[in-house]
């Protein structure tokens, strides 16, 4: 079969090439990709600047496609399934895994496409029964790669505001307008709160003007009212400006993250501001999004969308900051017309 594979790093192609077909063990399937997300935390592993797997290696961490074989201790009825897939396995057994949450494994999990464990950037891939997601009906194989991790993420970041009643009144301050950026957003939205969006990049802030929300290009322009921070851009420089905008008892939320050389945390006292972190998300953080989208509660992203063979095409792509909204490798009967 036909993988991309990350054959060194750094490095700034993948290898499209034939390897041997997966074999899934007895608690694993086998799925026929049809698509999968590419996403910003690719580029920085290609880079040599994130996660370091064992080479040779199969990115893809965003992968939807069909049930085509399963183990001895898998049920059938998952075959022809259209699935998606929890990213993360733990080892099962320190404090977060017990409590049902490998994300924050304490060894440090396993993550489908990223570390550990092959992803979706090929024809066909394994995941474990235990990581299967069914995809609702009413979506297709493309606005369900928009989804897995960006949309997980969005949903974990959205949830944490909404575990704090207070941040809910708003406005929200949401940094970054590339695909988890904006379906933040909407999660937000559909909740009424109100938003607002920096973004730099043309493409993306036209994007999210077509969206309806309020855009602008620096923080400068903006005062210091919001009670909320998503950043999801992870840029130093704009870190402590950020907080800076949050009025006291406000909460920064770090989504995208980066080093920040000089961190003044003045404003943190003064202001009594709270700073949290969001990994991903959750099985239920997966689910909900997937069904708010086929709901029709949340709009998606717009879809650019590359066969596989081009995957190399698609990633210096992003890179160039020409994709407005989600970038996706398709295979088989998916092609360029689905392109937008």
């Amino acid at each position: 079969m036909r993988a991309a594979i990350l054959e060194e790093l750094p490095a700034r192609v993948l290898d499209v090439r034939d390897i041997d077909e997966p074999t899934p063990e007895s608690d694993c399937v086998v799925v026929e990709v049809e698509a999968c997300g590419i996403c910003g935390t690719d580029l920085h592993i290609m880079s040599g600047g994130s996660y370091a797997p064992t080479l040779p290696f199969v990115l893809g961490h965003e992968p939807v496609g069909r049930v085509v074989a399963v183990g001895s201790n898998v049920s059938d009825a998952y075959l022809g399934k259209r699935v998606t897939a929890t990213l993360f396995i733990g080892c099962g057994e320190c404090h977060p895994c017990l409590q049902g949450d490998e994300r924050l494994c304490e060894r440090g999990a396993r993550v489908t496409g990223v570390l550990g464990l092959p992803g979706g950037f090929a024809e066909r891939m394994i995941l474990r029964e235990s990581q299967l997601v069914v995809v609702p009906d009413e979506l297709d194989a493309l606005s369900a790669a928009a989804l897995v991790d960006a949309g997980a993420t969005a949903h974990n970041a959205a949830r944490v505001l909404q575990s704090h009643g207070e941040l809910m009144d708003g406005p929200c301050l949401v940094v970054g307008a590339g695909p988890v950026g904006l379906l933040a957003a909407e999660i937000l939205r559909s909740a009424d709160v109100e938003v607002i969006i920096v973004e730099r990049n043309i493409p993306r802030a036209l994007e999210a003007g077509r969206f309806g929300y309020q855009v602008s290009d620096s923080l400068t322009s903006l005062r210091p009212s919001f009670a909320s921070v998503v950043d999801c851009a992870a840029d130093p420089g704009m870190v402590g400006p950020e907080l800076s905008l949050l009025r006291p008892h406000g909460l920064y939320l770090a989504v995208g993250y980066c080093t920040v050389p000089e961190f003044d945390l003045a404003v943190v006292a003064r202001r009594e501001l709270s700073i949290r972190g969001v990994r991903s998300g959750t099985r239920e953080d997966l689910v909900d999004v997937l069904r708010l989208a086929a709901e029709r509660v949340i709009r998606l992203p717009t879809l650019s969308v590359w066969p596989l063979i081009d995957v190399n095409d698609a990633l210096q792509a992003l890179r160039d900051g020409v994709v407005a909204g989600k970038a996706i490798v398709v295979n088989g009967g998916l092609s360029d017309e689905s392109r937008t």
